[in-house]
């Protein structure tokens, strides 16, 4: 076992889909009630990172045992290429969790004990996702589940942590994000489609068919857009955070996306320019209300 290994085994690509709720609901808690622990934030963040680690793991070690993944993930499965084994994969997740549930119990101490009732909550559906006799992941609701999961409820209770508030405008914030969280999954599951169906797997791309899926991704991509516009116009976010999304977003990922075949062979590409859009997405809304919130001090 290798650190390399780790690391392959971590899936560092998806990462993101766990650090950005996490910044997001911290920046706005900041912008929104006045209210920012550094500390938490930072905690939190590496809860996250390893929450997701873990879940990616427990994914990978049950697809391996149930032989979903074959020869063709060699150099994207450290379990398939033989450079770890099922034990290591066992004690590198429960090692994971425990450290996160031990910054769960922390901050939940100062905050409130509600959290670790969502963390409980999130580990079981994680579970769920990747085990029992209809993982979720084998399903067509997967998008829809990671997106709720991971979007609404870890921005919604970021928010709770830095400021103590939950209701309607922390929900409406992590819309977006749960969006993109769903076309991470979608990116996943479209360039899996091919060995997905050999293994009995009935996800989206599969259900709709493949045309459809990139017209989904699009459609998400371009909606991201839509509900930032949405989000101004009823007052959650300042201009600035229109303007800077606007002025940031990567509009070409749309015409890169339909520039290519989307197979196992391309996956890093698509995973690649998800995440970008994600990535360039969330830094253009955290910079606006960063520079928001100096106009406020300010004035």
């Amino acid at each position: 076992m290798s650190i390399r290994s780790i690391i392959k085994l971590m899936d560092i690509k998806t990462l993101v889909a766990g650090v950005i709720p996490v910044l997001l609901g911290s920046i706005y808690s900041w912008y929104a009630y006045g209210q920012c622990n550094v500390v938490y934030l930072v905690l939190l963040m590496i809860a996250m990172i390893l929450i997701q680690s873990g879940t990616n793991m427990t994914n990978d070690y049950f697809d391996f045992k149930r032989g979903a993944d074959g020869e063709d993930k060699v150099d994207e499965k450290a379990l398939v290429s033989g450079e770890i084994t099922p034990k290591q994969v066992l004690f590198i997740i429960i090692l994971f969790e425990f450290i996160a549930l031990m910054i769960g119990i922390f901050v939940g101490s100062q905050t409130s004990y509600y959290i670790l009732l969502v963390g409980i909550t999130g580990g079981i559906i994680a579970i769920l996702y990747a085990s029992g006799p209809l993982p979720i992941s084998y399903t067509p609701i997967g998008e829809i589940v990671s997106g709720v999961t991971m979007g609404i409820g870890i921005t919604t209770t970021v928010i709770y942590i830095q400021s103590g508030i939950f209701d309607l405008s922390t929900v409406l914030v992590a819309i977006p994000t749960t969006l993109y969280i769903g076309t991470i999954l979608l990116s996943n599951n479209l360039s899996d489609l091919e060995g997905d169906r050999e293994a009995g797997r009935k996800t989206l791309p599969i259900l709709i068919g493949r045309r459809n899926a990139e017209k989904l991704w699009i459609f998400s991509v371009i909606l991201i857009l839509i509900l930032t516009v949405v989000l101004l116009l009823i007052g959650i976010y300042p201009i600035l955070v229109c303007a800077t999304v606007l002025l940031i977003f990567p509009y070409n990922s749309i015409t890169i996306f339909l520039s290519y075949e989307k197979s196992v062979h391309t996956k890093g590409r698509t995973m690649g320019l998800i995440g970008k859009v994600g990535l360039k997405y969330h830094l253009a809304v955290i910079i606006g209300l960063l520079i928001s919130i100096i106009f406020k001090v300010g004035i």
